[in-house]
C-alpha cells in the first residue's frame, strides 16, 4: 500500500493539484487499485476551526489505515485554507479517478437546508472562500458558492468510481430563503439518475466486480445543527472514525467486503447517544441523528445510461 497525501491549507492549489494528478496517473498506469480522499475542511472560519482540522486528519488518518489492511493504494488531497473553494473542489473531482477505484469525498464546515424544503433531506454544503466580502451574506452569493451533497455526489458517480461515497459533517438547519427553480431541477436530475438500493443487498458488504455503488452521508437530520467538539472535533466524524477503528482492530475474513452499512448504522448511533450530553440552547440535548443512503447500479444499466446522455 502507498500511502500519498497533498494539500496544505497554505500552498498554491495549482501546485497541489498537479502532484495529485501526477500521482493518480502513476498508479493507475501501473495498475494498481486506488483510494482517492478528497477532504474539504473549513480551517478558515474561527467558530469551527479547530473542529474542522481535527475532523479532517481523523478522516484521512481513518482511511489511511483501511488501506493497510487492503491492497488500496492511499491518495489523498486537502482543500482548505486560502484553497476552499468550490472551484478548486470541482477541479479535484475532475482528477479524482476511474471505474475501479474506490473514491471519497468528505465535508466539514458550515451547510444548510432551504425552507420549506421538505423533499431534499441532504444539506447545502458552504463553500464560501475565507475573504469577507459586502455581499458575503447575500443569497445570490451563497447559492454561488454551496452545492447539494447529493449533487456532489452525483457529480461523482458520472466520473465512475467502483465504489463512491460522500459524507458531510455539518449543520442541516433550515434558512430563511426558498430554492430556486433551477436549483430544484438539477435536484430533479440527481434523484432520477440515483438507483436506491433494493432490501436484498442491505447485507452484502460492498466492493463486488458488477455493480457500482454509491453512499451519502450526512451527520444531521434537515433541520438539525451538527455537534462539534474543540477536544475530539465533530461528534458524527469521531464516532465514524472510532467505529472503523474497532472494525479494524478484529481479524477479519480475505474474502469479506467492508461492511458500509453496518458501520454507518453503528455511527449514526453512536453520533445520536453522544450527542444527547451536549446542550445546544435553552437546556435542550442535541439528538443529533445522521442519515444516509446507499445506491447500487449494475455495469451494463451504467454504460446503458452513460451512452443514453452521450458522455
Amino acid at each position: 500500500m502507498t500511502s500519498i497525501m497533498f494539500g496544505d491549507k497554505t500552498e498554491n492549489f495549482s501546485g497541489t493539484l498537479k502532484n495529485f494528478k501526477t500521482k493518480i496517473e502513476g498508479l493507475r498506469a501501473a495498475k494498481k487499485d486506488r483510494l482517492v480522499l478528497i477532504i474539504m475542511s473549513n480551517t478558515h472560519d474561527p467558530t469551527l476551526c479547530i473542529g474542522c482540522e481535527k475532523d479532517a486528519a481523523a478522516i484521512k488518518k481513518t482511511f489511511e489505515e483501511i488501506c493497510d489492511q487492503t491492497d488500496y493504494n492511499f491518495c489523498c488531497i486537502e482543500i482548505s485554507g486560502k484553497n476552499y473553494s468550490n472551484k478548486n473542489l470541482f477541479k479535484a473531482f475532475d482528477n479524482m479517478g476511474t471505474h475501479n477505484d474506490v473514491t471519497v469525498f468528505y465535508y466539514s464546515g458550515h451547510g444548510y437546508s432551504y425552507q420549506n424544503d421538505s423533499r431534499y433531506r441532504y444539506p447545502q454544503l458552504d463553500m464560501r472562500s475565507h475573504n469577507t466580502q459586502a455581499d458575503f451574506n447575500k443569497i445570490d452569493f451563497i447559492e454561488q458558492h454551496t452545492e447539494n451533497l447529493k449533487a456532489l455526489l452525483l457529480m461523482m458517480m458520472w466520473r465512475a468510481g467502483r465504489v463512491n461515497i460522500a459524507i458531510a459533517d455539518c449543520c442541516n438547519t433550515s434558512i430563511p430563503f426558498k430554492r430556486k427553480k433551477a436549483s430544484a431541477t438539477d435536484m430533479e436530475i440527481a434523484e432520477d439518475v440515483m438507483v436506491r438500493v433494493s432490501k436484498k443487498f442491505t447485507q452484502q458488504l460492498y466492493a463486488d466486480n458488477n455493480n457500482m455503488v454509491s453512499i451519502m452521508v450526512s451527520s444531521s437530520t434537515q433541520g438539525q445543527p451538527a455537534i462539534t467538539d474543540n477536544e475530539i472535533g465533530s461528534i458524527f466524524t469521531d464516532s465514524f472514525t472510532k467505529t472503523i477503528k474497532s472494525l479494524l482492530s478484529k481479524k477479519s475474513n480475505p474474502s469479506q467486503y467492508f461492511p458500509w452499512v453496518k458501520v454507518l448504522k453503528t455511527t449514526a448511533e453512536k453520533a445520536f447517544k453522544e450527542s444527547n450530553k451536549y446542550n445546544i440552547g435553552n437546556g435542550i440535548a442535541g439528538k443529533q441523528k445522521a442519515v444516509f443512503e446507499v445506491f447500487i447500479e449494475s455495469d451494463s444499466d451504467y454504460a446503458k445510461r452513460m451512452n443514453s446522455k452521450g458522455w
